[in-house]
C-alpha cells in the first residue's frame, strides 16, 4: 500500500479510547483508503480525480463546556474497561465523534479535512485532503471525496469495510470497489501497541440508529 499524500499524527500508547478510539480509527481509514485511491490516479488521472478548491465540510458547534464532559465520559468507560469493571456501553453519536475530531489534541489537524456521519449501521465520511506532499504533481490540488463504510467488533477482530467510495462526486471504478470491498480497512489498527491493547479489552463495537455503541469486555483480557 503506498504512503498517503496526509497522514493523521499518531497516538500516544495509552490505549487509544483516550484520544476517542472510534473517532480515530475511522477518521484515520478514511483518510488512507481516499489518498490510496488518489496516489493510484495521480499517475495519469490527476485532474480528473482532484480540484482546485478544498470541499466546504460541516463544521460541528460544541461548546467547552460540552467537550469536557464528552471526555469525562470517555475517560470514565475508559477507566473502566483497563480494570474489566462491569460497565454500562460507550454511546457516541455523529455529534460526539466530530466534536472528538475537532477538539482532541491528537486529531484537531484534521478537523477541516474530516468529517464523519452516521447513517443507520453505517459510517459515512467526507473528506478534503491537500495534495501538497506529492510535490509540483499535487500543488494546488484537493482530493474531496466520500465514502460509506460498515464497522464491527466481534470475538476481538475489528473489521471495517467500504462500500462504496465516490471523488470528485463520481463513483469508483467497479474493479477498484471490488478489491477494495474485500479488504479489512482496519487490520493495521493492530500494529500500534496502544490500539491493539484497547480492542484487547472490548467486546464489541457496533453501529446501529445512527450511533456507535462500544461495549467493554468485563473481566483481564487474555494476552495474545
Amino acid at each position: 500500500m503506498p504512503d498517503p499524500p496526509y497522514s493523521a499524527p499518531p497516538p500516544k500508547r495509552r490505549g487509544c479510547l483516550f484520544y476517542g478510539c472510534l473517532t480515530s480509527v475511522v477518521l484515520g481509514l478514511i483518510a488512507v483508503l481516499v489518498a490510496v485511491v488518489a496516489v493510484r490516479a495521480v499517475k495519469n488521472k490527476i485532474y480528473a480525480y482532484t480540484e482546485s478548491q478544498p470541499a466546504q465540510l460541516p463544521k460541528v458547534e460544541m461548546t467547552d463546556a460540552e467537550f469536557d464532559s464528552l471526555k469525562q465520559r470517555v475517560a470514565t468507560f475508559g477507566e473502566a474497561m483497563n480494570q474489566g469493571k462491569p460497565s454500562e456501553p460507550l454511546v457516541l453519536t455523529e455529534h460526539d465523534l466530530n466534536g472528538l475530531l475537532a477538539k482532541s489534541a491528537q486529531t484537531k489537524e484534521l478537523a477541516d479535512k474530516v468529517y464523519v456521519y452516521l447513517d443507520g449501521d453505517e459510517v459515512k465520511g467526507q473528506v478534503s485532503i491537500p495534495l501538497s506532499a506529492l510535490g509540483w504533481l499535487g500543488k494546488g490540488r484537493f482530493l474531496n471525496g466520500e465514502a460509506t463504510f460498515k464497522a464491527s467488533l466481534e470475538n476481538g477482530v475489528l473489521i471495517v469495510t467500504a462500500q462504496e467510495v465516490e471523488v470528485k462526486g463520481k463513483a469508483l471504478p467497479g474493479s477498484i470497489m471490488k478489491q477494495l470491498r474485500q479488504e479489512n480497512l482496519a487490520k493495521d489498527a493492530y500494529k500500534d501497541a496502544g490500539n491493539a491493547e484497547t480492542i484487547r479489552k472490548l467486546e464489541s463495537i457496533r453501529v446501529e440508529n445512527s450511533r456507535a455503541i462500544i461495549k467493554a469486555r468485563e473481566g483481564k483480557p487474555a494476552q495474545p
